[in-house]
């Protein structure tokens, strides 16, 4: 009797587990079950290749639009969606820009939520990988989901250039021989608007880089450089060499900037919306 009570102990203790590991295998996911998940659903990837070319198809007849830079997500959904409600209403602007921390702890499940909310937007978007985009496992999904991180694009003769800066958290530097090859044909465009999370200027960057990063926008003409990374907002010829420097304000409060292009020349205006 004893050698039978235990046998069927051991049989009941199999059969749960087999019902445990039905229940993962036939539902979609119950939670988020570890930090370093980066199985990206396939709808979800190569999300830049997508809106590069909606942003390529788009047709105007003057030298003059605006773009969106929205920033610095980390965990506030809400005014994220404030924000997206926000610029579809407007008409005027033609894309958005988002400079960087989609996510906090760059889990899968902050990149999907991200990834729902900005489904909604009606006009395509461009992302930059932040700093705490690169946590967990978090360049694997923001590879996946977005595509490089580095990469340029041509809108109304104006060139835009999308610039990975991160090093503390990649563990790797910058590859500003890159950046300089992208800014090398300055003089074919109307303007050069260059796009990094983090600042220059920040303690983050030592002495060493932020000349580097200086003087590549000083000596190809770069009529901008914009950046979220602060959660504070700033615009400011920093050096005194003729490149502005513009840093957006976080998500706490549902804040964005649209840039207004002209000919040859740009304006700011700093939106803030109510919670």
């Amino acid at each position: 009797m004893k050698y039978f009570k235990i046998t069927l102990i051991e049989i009941k203790k199999i059969i749960a587990l087999i019902g445990i590991i039905l229940l993962f295998v036939t539902c979609d996911k119950i939670f988020e079950y570890s930090p370093y998940e980066a199985n990206v659903k396939e709808e979800y990837k190569n999300t830049t290749k997508k809106n590069l070319q909606l942003i390529n198809d788009i047709q105007i007849n003057t030298d003059t639009f605006k773009f969106a830079f929205v920033t610095d997500n980390h965990y506030h959904y809400t005014n994220l969606k404030t924000v997206i409600d926000d610029i579809n209403k407007r008409d005027d602007i033609l894309y958005v820009i988002f400079g960087g921390d989609i996510a906090d702890q760059a889990l899968l499940k902050e990149y999907e939520l991200f990834y729902t909310i900005m489904e909604n937007l009606n006009k395509p978007y461009l992302t930059v990988i932040g700093n705490h985009d690169y946590n967990s496992n978090g360049e694997i999904v923001y590879k996946q989901m977005f595509g490089d991180y580095n990469y340029s694009f041509v809108f109304n003769n104006n060139k835009f250039v999308i610039f990975d800066d991160v090093f503390w958290e990649s563990n790797k530097n910058p590859d500003f021989n890159w950046l300089s090859i992208q800014l090398s044909d300055n003089e074919l465009y109307k303007q050069v608007f260059v796009i990094a999370h983090i600042p220059p200027f920040i303690d983050q960057f030592d002495s060493t880089m932020e000349q580097t990063y200086k003087t590549l926008m000083s000596e190809n003409n770069v009529q901008l450089s914009i950046h979220g990374h602060v959660h504070s907002y700033s615009f400011a010829n920093i050096y005194n060499d003729g490149v502005n420097y513009l840093t957006v304000p976080w998500l706490k409060k549902p804040t964005y900037c649209i840039i207004n292009v002209y000919n040859k020349s740009f304006d700011i205006e700093l939106i803030e919306l109510k919670n």
